[in-house]
């Protein structure tokens, strides 16, 4: 359960940082699916998205699909208990794996979540209307592309985007530079540098980005995007994606699993 100096820390800054949720057991079994998530001997090899090399896997989508770890641990009651405490009643937008090659993997400039759910026909983005769990597969370091927040950005709302679709391989509504110039150049960046098994919740209108990694080891987060019930999508979808697997096309109501769920999987994976 969150506390209430949780709850307001997630209102003021648009984001939550929650330590020690998942076991080292639990953590492995992330781990473990995402090798397979990443390969062409996941299910649905066409949810990956490639880098500019046309090899390196950038993004794989819908992750519950083809992993019982993820389509386990956003379900988990430590984990959807808290969502539904900011939220109330949720379902699953969309999910994926975010892969970040050694010494190759690209930025995310600047942007907000929201400003591409908008164009899903989800009607609202505040930040008790959406929001991602994010999970570090990985140690998130200063050199390997660490998510990077501007806390209380949520607060200026949806923020008219610019669409690039040449800076990386992956087309992305991007918070222009002179905004950012503008409204967040005082406001010290927060680095979300931390060790493997970390999970931090954000809004939808929180402007975030992450820079190339610069290590010699890849780096992996997974994210699970919730909405409130009652933000369901119009139906006026006003810009179709390329990949068919990035917006969930059967959301349901989620309901909490057991708690032991994921580690009797991961349980299950061990060799004896």
């Amino acid at each position: 359960m969150l506390t209430p100096e949780q709850i307001h820390s997630y209102d003021e800054n648009g984001f939550l940082v929650l330590r020690d949720l998942l076991t080292p057991l639990e953590l492995r079994a992330l781990q473990e699916d995402a090798i397979v998530l990443r390969s062409d001997q996941r299910g649905h090899p066409d949810a990956n998205v490639l880098e500019k090399d046309g090899t390196t896997v950038r993004a794989a989508w819908a992750v519950e699909l083809d992993s019982e770890a993820c389509a386990r641990v956003y379900r988990l009651p430590r984990v959807l208990g808290a969502i539904k405490q900011l939220l109330g009643q949720v379902y699953l937008h969309q999910s994926r794996l975010n892969y970040k090659a050694a010494g190759t993997g690209d930025i995310f400039q600047w942007h907000q979540d929201y400003a591409s759910w908008v164009h899903d026909g989800l009607p609202y983005g505040g930040h008790r209307d959406m929001l991602t769990v994010l999970i570090t597969l990985d140690d998130s370091t200063p050199d390997n592309g660490p998510l990077r927040f501007i806390p209380g950005s949520h607060k200026h709302g949806l923020i008219d985007p610019f669409y690039d679709t040449t800076t990386t391989s992956y087309p992305l509504h991007i918070v222009p530079d002179e905004y950012m110039e503008t409204h967040f150049s005082h406001i010290p960046v927060y680095e979300c540098t931390f060790p493997a098994g970390t999970v931090v919740l954000f809004c939808g209108n929180l402007v975030h980005s992450s820079k190339e990694n610069r290590s010699q080891q890849g780096r992996r987060n997974l994210y699970f995007a919730y909405s409130r019930d009652g933000n369901r999508p119009t139906g006026k979808v006003t810009r179709k994606h390329k990949n068919a697997y990035i917006m969930n096309p059967a959301p349901y109501v989620l309901q909490e699993i057991d708690d032991s769920s994921l580690a009797d999987y991961a349980r299950g994976l061990m060799p004896a």
